[in-house]
């Protein structure tokens, strides 16, 4: 299964196929993802059994993570891109075009399922 990578090129964030750099999806302005999903820092909450994993680092339960750069670095599964391939970059959503605001609801619920994009 093909992987996509981001790629930021002048303040544009895009997806590019590890195999391909000619298959790539325009996903929109880092600044507009960033402001989608709710400011530079977003702030996962894990419950109490959760914070029983020895690999997490946060006594409160809570873990900041920095939007930026985990979205210019996270990878993406071919399923994510097709289905963000549906939207197109011209219609607005909230101010934003679809697919900018589709990309960051997806890398929110990431976030939220702890880094698993296939659960």
């Amino acid at each position: 299964m093909t992987r996509y990578e981001p790629e930021c090129v002048d303040g544009t964030l895009f997806l590019v196929a590890e195999n391909d750099a000619d298959d790539r999806v325009e996903i929109g302005a880092l600044d507009h993802v960033v402001d989608a999903v709710g400011g530079d820092t977003y702030v996962i909450e894990y419950d109490d059994k959760q914070r029983m994993q020895p690999w997490l680092e946060a006594d409160d339960g809570k873990l900041d993570v920095d939007v930026r750069e985990t979205v210019t670095t996270l990878p993406h599964t071919q399923e994510t891109v097709s289905e963000l391939r549906e939207y197109d970059m011209d219609t607005a959503r909230y101010g934003l075009p679809t697919r900018t605001f589709k990309f960051a609801d997806a890398f929110v619920d990431i976030l939220e399922r702890q880094g698993r994009e296939d659960s």
